[in-house]
């Protein structure tokens, strides 16, 4: 628990404050108060800090969720909640944000006032969220003593009260006016102010030449109309002042006498009425300021004044609203970050692209690439500055005809009728040094295209995965380079995916399997150990190699449930063979270690069935800990839990000795690549000599793989290492033929 949390109880509670009443709890209903919190004391501290707090005549009542899933069926259950304190770090460290967002957005909840609380002050949400969503109160859980706690929630409940009184005097104003709710679905900023103008006009039957001003820079929110300025500008006018729209309302005091009225009901923020004008203040909890003026308009000030109000505050809020439509609009197609289409952009422009253009078009697809080692160590902004340098190159290349996006991060997309250029090409034009920040940097790109002749239907999202296939081999063929489609590809993705499926099935029917490789002493030929290798026996296809099925586990980011599968499978193979003297080794991959619970359940799956961590031994490669903090420390816990610890392919990567004086190894295995010209190659037999002298000084055990002759072996043996794994002792051996071998 958050010690923090316990000045809640050590306060005095004796609040004063006229919040309070006499009012017993049983005659009226309660305020329902929500918590969305993953810690349980957090829970029970609070309801314990305002426990018999009367507010506004009325008990709280609070209910509890512990994850922001719960959170939000708790809330879609409980429409009557007026506040709810919520945890931002939960499942994930934007989990209570992204329940915000549900809240407004999908669960259509504007009322309920949402304060935010958080243990780590890091995590504090930007302003334009605050004002975004209306969150009522943001709070580090060290701030929330009892009294603040108190103060939170009590300025809450009043401002839900108040929108509670507004929410049904609008409802009331909206079936006495039926044609105000057309103005609240206006998408145009212009449309709605004019259609302002027309129902003001016909809700207070007005015979007046009208004009309409707004802030040219709301405080959220971008603005139609093009000017420099933070004045107010017309943004919509009858016939008499129509000659004055999208002006500065202040460079007009020549021309209209009304402007210091206007600027002294401004700065007033309140209604102004005489015998020539009424101008109607308006504005918006985001800070937006607006008027509306009327000239000889006496049924205004005549009119119910708090009908009035609410008719202007929905004007602001439809008015605003209207913006932000426009804002949302824009954003939803293009990039903010470089200005170019993002991939829905490209979707919507490419369709007409392709209608004024009957010819040959391509799409090509282009990866930067290793730009997250660019942001890891320049940084986030320096990131943005290559791609913003990037798009700006890629539009000079392609011309002001092309449509071109950036789909995602370091992605891009173009599409053009200018087929000329090869996918190769491309990748090398756009490989050139750019200027960031005084200094040249140069980063590649892959590139995957894709060509439609015009007598076939044009199909953009098809396109766009056809690119994006030719990517994914340029990937693995060669970074750098380019690729363009080839039918093959969508065959061989579909074959992939139907093998993905296939494979799924026979995790679950158990159809893959256990075989043993021995690891054998060179000089008395004596099995010390196994590694295990998953085979599969496919129902239909038969035995599967593993370097067939393998690279797709990696692609599709099966490796978790995978390796978990390799990990009860060993431990059939021990439970039913205790004869079994010495360890078994079986790999991990690199991506399960990016699961948060693998390395508990991993460690449960031998737990649970009984087997000593001793008995095993864990292999994983160099490259899974590379530039990985987050794996490294996942591989210290499993050292910590007892498992041996073994570095597998050791110089086969991006080999790195400094890594072994801080990685939990207590095994490393040099990797076959070593073995194969060690009897050919005075070179690599002085290399690994130096790298078996260096491990034995750091007192690592080793094992040598690969081994495949016997003037291999005679070399290892003459290095005085023991441990051998290879072809020229064993291959992989079914489970009773190598278990056979501990007999002898």
């Amino acid at each position: 628990m958050n010690d923090d949390l316990i000045t809640f109880m050590d306060e005095d509670k004796n609040l004063e404050n006229n919040v309070h009443s006499d009012v017993t709890a049983d005659k009226v209903d309660p305020w329902i108060i929500g918590i969305i919190d993953d810690e349980h004391q957090v829970h029970d501290v609070t309801r314990l800090a305002l426990k018999d707090t009367i507010i506004y005549n009325r008990p709280l009542e609070f209910v509890s969720a512990y994850s922001a899933k719960e959170g939000e069926e708790l809330i879609k259950n409980t429409p009557n909640m007026a506040l709810v304190l919520l945890d931002v770090v939960m499942e994930t460290d934007d989990a209570g944000l992204q329940l915000v967002d549900r809240i407004r957005n999908e669960l259509g909840n504007q009322l309920i006032q949402i304060i935010l609380r958080t243990g780590q002050a890091g995590y504090a949400p930007e302003e334009e969220v605050i004002i975004r969503y209306e969150i009522n109160s943001y709070k580090t859980k060290n701030e929330l003593t009892r009294s603040k706690l108190f103060t939170t929630i009590a300025t809450g409940l009043r401002s839900y009260q108040q929108l509670q009184v507004i929410e049904k005097s609008r409802n009331g104003l909206l079936a006495v006016i039926n044609s105000s709710a057309t103005l609240m679905r206006e998408r145009s900023v212009l449309e709605f102010s004019q259609g302002v103008l027309n129902q003001i006009d016909a809700l207070f039957d007005l015979s007046a030449d009208s004009l309409f001003c707004v802030s040219q820079r709301p405080a959220q929110g971008p603005f139609s109309i093009s000017s420099e300025g933070d004045g107010y500008y017309i943004v919509a006018a009858n016939d008499k002042y129509q000659k004055y729209f999208g002006q500065n309302i202040e460079h007009l005091n020549d021309d209209l006498p009304i402007v210091e009225q206007v600027m002294y009901c401004l700065k007033n923020k309140a209604n102004q009425f005489n015998d020539d004008y009424s101008i109607l203040y308006l504005s918006t909890p985001s800070g937006w300021e607006g008027v509306i003026t009327a000239e000889n308009s006496s049924n205004l000030q005549l009119a119910d004044q708090e009908i009035l109000q609410i008719f202007c505050m929905n004007v602001a809020l439809g008015l605003e609203n209207a913006k932000f439509f426009t804002y949302l609009n824009k954003a939803a197609f293009n990039d903010e970050l470089t200005g170019l289409y993002n991939r829905a952009g490209l979707i919507d422009e490419g369709q007409q692209f392709v209608r004024k253009n009957n010819t040959d078009c391509a799409i090509y697809i282009l990866d930067i690439d290793y730009f997250h080692h660019v942001v890891n160590s320049m940084g986030y902004e320096f990131g943005s500055d290559v791609l913003k340098k990037m798009a700006s190159l890629i539009t000079q290349l392609f011309g002001e005809d092309a449509v071109v996006s950036r789909l995602h991060t370091d992605v891009f997309a173009v599409l053009t009728n200018n087929i000329s250029l090869t996918a190769n090409e491309v990748a090398l034009h756009c490989s050139r040094p750019l200027m960031i920040d005084q200094q040249y940097i140069r980063m590649g790109m892959t590139v995957g295209q894709s060509i439609v002749k015009p007598e076939r239907q044009l199909d953009i999202e098809k396109m766009l995965k056809q690119a994006e296939l030719a990517l994914n081999v340029a990937k693995e063929k060669k970074r750098g380079a380019g690729e363009t489609f080839n039918e093959s590809y969508e065959i061989e993705s579909r074959n992939s995916m139907a093998m993905l499926s296939d494979l799924r099935l026979g995790l679950d029917n158990q159809e893959l399997f256990l075989q043993l490789q021995p690891k054998v002493d060179g000089f008395t030929h004596r099995v010390l150990g196994f590694e295990a290798l998953i085979r599969w026996n496919h129902p239909k296809k038969g035995l599967i190699p593993p370097g067939v099925f393998i690279p797709s586990v990696e692609k599709s980011g099966m490796n978790y449930e995978f390796d978990l599968y390799v990990a009860h499978r060993l431990c059939d193979i021990l439970l039913e063979n205790p004869q079994i003297n010495v360890p078994i080794s079986f790999n991990i991959s690199a991506n399960s270690f990016n699961h948060e619970s693998f390395v508990f359940e991993l460690k449960e799956v031998f737990k649970n069935r009984g087997i000593a961590f001793n008995k095993v031994e864990v292999e994983v490669t160099e490259n899974a800990l590379i530039n990985s903090e987050k794996a490294i420390s996942r591989l210290q816990e499993l050292k910590n839990f007892g498992f041996t610890i073994c570095l597998d392919d050791f110089g086969a990567g991006f080999s790195s000795l400094s890594y072994l004086l801080r990685l939990p190894i207590d095994i490393i295995k040099i990797d076959r690549a070593f073995v194969a010209d060690i009897a050919k190659n005075k070179q690599s037999l002085t290399l690994t000599e130096g790298i078996i002298s260096i491990l034995k000084k750091l007192n690592k055990n080793i094992v040598i793989e690969g081994v495949e002759n016997i003037e291999q072996l005679e070399l290892i043996k003459k290095l005085d290492v023991n441990v051998i794994q290879g072809f020229y002792f064993y291959r992989p051996l079914p489970l009773d033929e190598a278990l056979s071998l501990l007999k002898d």
